[in-house]
C-alpha cells in the first residue's frame, strides 16, 4: 500500500511540474499584438518653441542646428551664400533610441528632426509656424497565456507650417518618444526611432516639405522573438498619416 502511495504521489509531482513547465513557456511565448491610436487619452504635451532645434548666430551668418547634444554649424556646408528653398534638408537626428532594454532614453526629448530648406542662415527667416501637433499610438503584445506582457505607448510630435517670406512650408523639432511603459518580467523590450528621408512634396515656388518617421521596435524572451515597424508621414501643410 506504501508504495502504491509513494506512486501516486511521485506521478502528481510529475504532473504539476509539467504543468508548470508548460505554463512557463506559455507565460514566455508571444501570441498577438495590436497597436492603436489613443491620443485622446493622453493630455497635449507642452511643446518647445519651432526654433528649438536650432542656435540663433544670425551675427556670423549661420545656423547652428542640435544633433542631440552635439552642435552643427551651418545647414549647407557645400555654400551657405544661397538660400535654396525647394531643397529641404534635415538637420537633426536620423536615428535614435527610445526604448533602452525596458527603459525609456532619458533625454529623448532632445532628439529632434527638421525638414527646413537648404541655406537656411537664421531660424527667425521662418515664420508663421503653426500650432504643434500629436499623437499617441499604443503597442499591446500579448503572451498565450492572454496575459498583457508589453505596453508601450509613443507620442509622435512636430511643429509644420514655417515658410520663408511667405514661400514654402517646413516642419521643425519631429520627434517620437515614450509616452508610457510597462514591461512584464522576463521580458526584453527596445525601441529606435527614424527618419529615414525628407523631401519636397510641392513645386519649386511652393515646397512643402515632407517626412517620413519610423517606429521600430524589439520583443525578447528565452523562448522567442518578435519585432515590428509603424511608419508615419508628416507634412508641411501640417499632415500626419500613420502609412498602414
Amino acid at each position: 500500500m506504501m508504495k502504491y502511495f509513494s506512486l501516486v504521489a511521485v506521478t502528481a509531482l510529475a504532473m504539476n511540474v509539467q504543468a508548470a513547465s508548460s505554463n512557463n513557456a506559455k507565460y514566455l511565448t508571444l501570441s498577438k499584438v495590436k497597436v492603436t491610436d489613443v491620443t485622446a487619452q493622453y493630455p497635449a504635451p507642452v511643446a518647445p518653441l519651432a526654433q528649438a532645434g536650432m542656435q540663433e548666430n544670425c551675427d556670423s551668418g549661420s545656423v547652428s542646428a542640435m544633433e542631440g547634444d552635439k552642435p552643427h554649424i551651418g545647414l549647407n556646408p557645400i555654400d551657405q551664400a544661397e538660400l535654396i528653398v525647394d531643397q529641404i534638408i534635415n538637420i537633426g537626428k536620423k536615428i535614435w533610441t527610445v526604448v533602452d532594454a525596458g527603459r525609456p532614453v532619458v533625454n529623448v526629448q532632445s532628439y529632434t528632426a527638421n525638414a527646413l530648406p537648404k541655406g537656411l542662415k537664421c531660424w527667425s527667416d521662418l515664420t508663421g509656424w503653426q500650432t504643434p501637433r500629436s499623437k499617441v499610438y499604443r503597442v499591446e503584445y500579448e503572451n498565450a497565456l492572454g496575459a498583457t506582457v508589453v505596453d508601450f505607448a509613443y507620442r509622435v510630435t512636430y511643429t509644420a507650417g514655417g515658410s520663408v517670406n511667405g514661400q514654402g512650408q517646413y516642419i521643425t523639432n519631429a520627434t517620437i518618444m515614450p509616452a508610457e511603459l510597462d514591461v512584464s518580467w522576463g521580458y526584453t523590450f527596445n525601441a529606435n526611432a527614424e527618419v529615414p528621408s525628407v523631401f519636397n512634396t510641392g513645386t519649386h515656388e511652393e515646397p512643402v516639405a515632407g517626412m517620413q518617421m519610423n517606429m521600430k521596435w524589439s520583443v525578447d524572451t528565452v523562448l522567442d522573438h518578435a519585432q515590428q515597424a509603424e511608419s508615419y508621414y508628416i507634412g508641411g501643410n501640417n499632415i500626419l498619416k500613420h502609412l498602414q
